[in-house]
């Protein structure tokens, strides 16, 4: 059985903090209780190798809030290409 275009595989090093970058890659861990996101940095010399830049840990019910209004602003974005007026 040959692999068929598998993804690359990138190490994060996790706990690990570095100054005023910008993150490239967003992890999102969903448990009973909480929503985790890790903001990741890939080093763009070597994109095998990631670190974490920042972690937040949300309330679940927090963590739907902001993903419905993700949703809700990006819908309101392509309306918006499109000409078309939000209500």
């Amino acid at each position: 059985m040959t692999e068929l275009n598998s993804p690359q595989k990138t190490v994060v090093n996790v706990n690990t903090y570095v100054g005023s970058v910008y993150s490239q890659l967003v992890g999102v861990t969903v448990t009973d209780i909480d929503v985790t996101l890790e903001f990741v940095f890939i080093n763009p010399r070597d994109n095998t190798k990631g670190q974490v830049v920042s972690r937040v840990t949300l309330p679940l019910n927090v963590g739907l809030d902001l993903a419905q209004t993700i949703l809700t602003t990006t819908k309101i974005h392509e309306n918006k290409k499109k000409g078309a007026k939000n209500d």
